[in-house]
């Protein structure tokens, strides 16, 4: 299974949001990097926001279930493993946010000191 490396902007940006509507609007470099239509899943880890476009989200299944098929999984079985793997997909990606969210609060101490 090909396997996605994050990167970030390296940049911040201020989003302003309406608190009435709740509605923010991502600067453009923002959308561009996510290569966006018209919706994004988001989902809290921690203190931070992820949000990934809905098709990679479906390629990331797809290539898992493909990847269990060439396994020999079947019926059940099938079903169960792929469940499994993918609650391990996402607590990964909890433990990278988390991570990365603690480097970057690092390096913040070390400029601050």
């Amino acid at each position: 299974m090909a396997r996605r490396k994050f990167q970030a902007l390296g940049v911040y940006k201020r989003v302003h949001i309406n608190p009435e509507t709740r509605r923010m609007t991502l600067p453009e470099p923002f959308y561009d990097a996510l290569r966006l239509e018209d919706e994004l899943l988001i989902a809290q880890v921690g203190d931070v926001l992820v949000m990934r476009r809905p098709g990679e989200v479906v390629e990331i299944e797809t290539d898992l279930l493909s990847e269990l098929v060439e396994y020999g999984f079947t019926g059940t079985e099938l079903v169960q493993e792929f469940a499994y793997r993918r609650q391990q997909q996402e607590q990964r990606l909890r433990q990278q946010v988390l991570q990365d969210e603690e480097d970057d609060h690092a390096a913040q101490l070390k400029i601050e000191l």
